[in-house]
């Protein structure tokens, strides 16, 4: 980057919000899992040009147009959790919008939240329950960016049944494209709010985000309108004990019920969850393995380990978790009702320990705030995590396939002594989206980063998995490929369209062409427009 590109972003932001030290530079390039992209380490190969701290979108549209002028890519981000927000190459701006944090509106009428992107989803959260409104916190956890997931990236949660996937939740959108210009999407671009994301005329919200998001390579979004939805417990939720799993609800709301139903088989446990998303009765529903969770139960590897073997044998395989949250009583017993009915005819039972008040405290908590994988679970055994069939969206039926296909190459990797042995079974997720209309499932998988032989085995396993459903005709787990990509130095959707019944990647380009006409927009999570 030459000296008068970095004056001119300097008079942009000011000097105390640019930095080209060489420490600040490496710190933006430590991810996790960026050890996938090589070097066996977490520090990725290519140092931003600068790291730029924006306040406003006009600042943002300045910066942008200063990389269309000099060459330069841009790469944005703004709680930037993974290998997805780091550099794909050198010449790369970093636009870090941790100043623009603020939550603008939260509209109770006609529910929805305008937030900025270092809008976190726990404050988003905590001020919408006091309005008697939720959000669809994701799984990465409740201190991730609400802007991000919806306008970004993939994310999926444990509300899904309830509330739906974010893809969908995204209203109004403040865009600066790759070429600098500014669009604002839907209602918000003819004066009349952020009350929708559509129109006049066809909508862009496809080509913005689509189902998976352009991970930080087709401009960026500076502010945006969640959907909020009902909330029927109570304004807060008081916690004790904030450590890992040990967190806990301090008085236990009346209006609801956390039940774990569990199985003989998976065939049999799928029919229940189709059936449940059907009915409408679930605020939010859960899938935490055996294997996965008894890994996070101890304070340590080896209590762990000892509580594994003994609990372990008498954790059922197929077992889900189901939130019930009822505006009264009778709603409540009704739910419950119908729950009775559906696993009577599906031939589920009912785990009790669950329903204990120490598990049941824990467990509603992650159920209702997000982040529903234990951090001890998934990072202390061996010091990080990566699912695979990350991004597995799936129609009745292949869930089943998917799961047993997964847990059994799994199990020869697991075998290797490569990787944390949690059985196969490290599966998790919300299982339900839209009542019923998805389903989704992935399974983390721990690795030692400071092994290569670790690192490889995990991105062996990812591309064995992603091979061998390509080859019984289910879908590619998008997040999955993204970090077989970048360990090949590939794009994404360059390596998973082959294995489509349709290849898109024309259409994508052509996208990316029109949008970005200098090729300015960092896309190695996104596709090259060549």
């Amino acid at each position: 980057m030459n000296s008068e590109a970095y004056k001119m972003v300097e008079n942009i932001v000011g000097p105390d919000n640019v930095s080209q030290d060489p420490g600040v530079l490496d710190a933006y390039t430590y991810q996790w899992m960026g050890e996938m992209t090589g070097g066996g380490t977490r520090f990725g190969p290519y140092r931003p040009a600068c790291v730029a701290l924006p306040s406003t979108t006009e600042e943002v549209q300045a910066i942008v147009k200063v990389c269309n002028r000099f060459g330069l890519k841009f790469k944005a981000h703004s709680t930037g959790w993974g290998l997805y927000a780091s550099p794909g190459g050198g010449g790369v701006v970093v636009l870090d919008l941790r100043r623009m944090n603020r939550l603008i509106e939260i509209n109770e009428k006609d529910m929805y939240a305008v937030v900025e992107p270092y809008v976190i989803w726990a404050q988003l959260q905590a001020e919408a329950m006091r309005k008697g409104l939720n959000c669809v916190t994701i799984g990465a956890g409740s201190c991730t960016s609400a802007l991000a997931n919806c306008t970004s990236v993939m994310g999926v949660a444990n509300n899904n049944v309830s509330m739906g996937y974010n893809e969908r939740n995204v209203l109004g959108v403040e865009w600066v494209l790759p070429d600098g210009e500014i669009l604002r999407l839907g209602s918000l671009g003819s004066g009349a709010g952020w009350i929708t994301g559509d129109g006049p005329g066809p909508s862009l919200r496809g080509v913005m985000r689509g189902a998976f998001g352009a991970l930080g390579g087709f401009g960026i979004f500076t502010r945006c309108a969640i959907r909020l939805y009902q909330w029927g417990g109570p304004p807060e939720l008081p916690s004790e004990n904030i450590v890992s799993m040990d967190e806990r609800i301090i008085g236990y709301p009346e209006n609801i019920k956390l039940i774990a139903p569990y199985f003989d088989d998976r065939v049999s446990f799928e029919e229940a969850i189709a059936n449940i998303g059907e009915s409408e009765i679930a605020y939010a529903t859960g899938l935490l393995e055996r294997g996965l969770m008894t890994l996070g139960l101890g304070i340590d590897n080896r209590q762990s380990a000892e509580m594994r073997e003994n609990m372990a044998p008498v954790i059922p395989k197929f077992i889900f978790t189901i939130l019930l949250v009822a505006n009264s009583k009778p709603e409540l017993e009704h739910q419950i009702r119908v729950l009775e009915a559906i696993l009577e005819h599906t031939g589920g039972k009912k785990f009790e320990m669950v329903e204990q008040e120490n598990y049941r405290d824990i467990i509603t908590l992650l159920l209702v705030k997000g982040g529903s994988v234990p951090a001890r679970g998934v990072f202390s055994p061996t010091g990080s995590f990566s699912p695979i069939l990350c991004g597995f969206f799936a129609t009745r039926g292949t869930l089943v396939k998917a799961m047993d296909d997964s847990e059994e190459i799994k199990r020869k990797h697991v075998e290797s002594g490569l990787l944390a042995d949690d059985m196969g079974e490290g599966g998790w997720g919300p299982l339900i989206i839209d009542h019923g209309h998805a389903e989704y499932f992935e399974n983390e998988t721990l690795f030692d980063p400071q092994v290569p032989e670790s690192i490889k085995a995990l991105i062996d396993l990812t591309e064995e998995t992603n091979q061998s459903l390509a080859q019984k005709k289910l879908p590619i787990p998008f997040l999955s490929q993204v970090k077989v990509a970048r360990s090949k130095g590939l794009s994404a959707h360059d390596t998973i369209a082959p294995h489509m019944n349709v290849d898109y990647r024309s259409w994508q380009r052509k996208f990316k062409q029109a949008f970005d006409p200098n090729d300015t927009g960092d896309s190695c999570n996104y596709i090259e427009s060549k």
